[in-house]
């Protein structure tokens, strides 16, 4: 009877230990779908790299193919023939811009000349040109005179001494002019002589003031001191007030 039941039991162990088993065994089955599944999502993705890889691949290999056909395209004697175009047209570029240079300089003489030419004609005594008058080759002369040129200014205003063209007044400017041309050259008895035509004739001309200065600083250049002495005061005396007085007064 204890033997039945020893094997009794050893029999039911046992189911109670297959049963484990299975039990065991039917987890890791039903594991399995899952690993599957994970497997083949893994594998998807693999493929889904290996495409984007080869895509990429062949879009390289699509410039490489293009690069190598345009250098197979390119011709060496060709891009000789156009290097050597372009500089001949650059060259003919250079000597147009020479040339048009030389033009602009011959047109800018040629301008210069007509405008000389114009002015000569301009002055020439004509036709309807008119000479240039007594009185305006008075002024030109003495603006020598004030710009120092006293050679030049000399011989214009000797050209115009009794032309009939200047009045009065002109004649006293002329011999002022020729006055002050002498004095500055260092001609103090050629200048005496001009300064008293004017302050022995005109004294009451609006230059005999600066008339009678010149005779008594003339007087002074040629060591006659009491006689500039006494010009000096008779500038002071007659013409008193003027910038002539003043200056008389510290020259004296």
């Amino acid at each position: 009877m204890k033997k039945i039941l020893l094997l009794t039991s050893l029999f039911l162990l046992a189911s109670c230990l297959k049963t484990a088993e299975q039990v065991q065994r039917e987890k890791k089955m039903a594991e399995i779908p899952d690993q599957v599944q994970s497997s083949q999502k893994m594998m998807s993705d693999l493929l889904i790299q290996v495409k984007d890889l080869r895509s990429q691949v062949n879009t390289l290999n699509g410039r490489i193919e293009e690069l190598e056909y345009k250098q197979g395209q390119t011709d060496p004697e060709k891009d000789k023939k156009s290097f050597e175009t372009m500089n001949l047209i650059q060259n003919q570029q250079t000597a147009q811009a020479t040339q048009l240079e030389e033009i602009k300089a011959e047109l800018k003489e040629q301008r210069s000349f007509l405008e000389k030419v114009t002015a000569s004609l301009k002055n020439m005594s004509s036709g309807d040109s008119k000479k240039k008058s007594a009185k305006s080759e008075l002024a030109s002369a003495l603006s020598l005179v004030k710009n120092d040129k006293y050679a030049d200014a000399r011989k214009e205003l000797e050209a115009l001494i009794d032309n009939p063209g200047l009045t009065a007044g002109d004649t006293n400017k002329l011999y002022h002019g020729l006055g002050r041309v002498e004095y500055y050259t260092k001609n103090y008895d050629k200048a005496l002589v001009y300064f008293s035509k004017i302050y022995t004739k005109y004294p009451r001309s609006s230059i005999a003031p600066s008339s009678l200065l010149f005779i008594a600083r003339s007087l002074s250049k040629l060591g006659k001191n009491d006689e500039a002495k006494e010009a000096f005061t008779q500038v002071t005396n007659q013409y008193a007030g003027s910038k002539e007085a003043e200056e008389a007064k510290k020259e004296m």
